[in-house]
């Protein structure tokens, strides 16, 4: 998040096979890691239980300050350090995101979707302010937030399940929702965004039957 991908830093991990019961080390590059995504929430899903993850980490720090409005929040709290760079991302999140411990969530709830130079130019034709973000094989990354906000749903409450009204990525629980609940929100803002947009929204979490 914010610039870094933990893939950059991770070595290995560690998990047990469910069928063997046999103790794996995979290498990252076994991992399949990528947008929110691996292996293990993959093709690979339900067969092991991750253990240990471990990290390799360089000796000098690599600021990475271009995510928009860190720079901003750094130069707020001081010299670049770790400490104020920790703190600045601390304060984003803080901003952006519901604390768990007050409203019940689960951080963001869809990935934002990568899509074809086509199809970006084909909703820029129609939304012209639609946020959007080269990625490095040419295809864009576009705001799942803004295009949910852009269909009505910031705020919105449907029972105990809503939308959060700071950050429409996260749906938020406000007392009492099923799992249910939540599950049909998500799709009826999926079903919003695909027929305003045309473009399928992911869910980021797992649904455990």
């Amino acid at each position: 998040a914010y610039g870094v991908e933990v893939r950059d830093v991770i070595d290995s991990v560690e998990a047990i096979d469910m069928d063997s019961r046999e103790k794996i080390a995979f290498p990252a590059k076994a991992c399949g890691f990528g947008y929110r995504t691996s292996r293990f929430k993959g093709r690979w899903s339900g067969r092991h239980i991750i253990t240990a993850v471990v990290f390799r980490l360089c000796r000098k720090p690599r600021f990475v300050l271009d995510y928009p409005g860190v720079r901003e929040q750094v130069d707020a709290l001081g010299p670049v350090t770790l400490d104020t760079l920790r703190q600045a991302i601390i304060t984003i999140r803080r901003a952006k995101l519901p604390d768990p411990a007050d409203l019940g969530n689960a951080g963001s709830f869809f990935k934002n979707p990568v899509v074809e130079p086509e199809t970006l130019h084909r909703l820029q034709a129609r939304f012209a302010d639609l946020p959007h973000y080269l990625q490095p094989d040419g295809r864009f990354k576009l705001s799942a937030g803004w295009m949910i906000d852009r269909c009505g749903w910031k705020g919105r409450r449907i029972g105990r399940a809503a939308v959060h009204d700071r950050q429409a990525l996260v749906l938020v629980n406000l007392g009492g929702a099923t799992g249910r609940e939540i599950l049909d929100l998500s799709e009826r803002v999926r079903r919003s965004v695909q027929e305003t947009f045309g473009v399928d929204l992911e869910r980021e979490v797992l649904v455990v039957p």
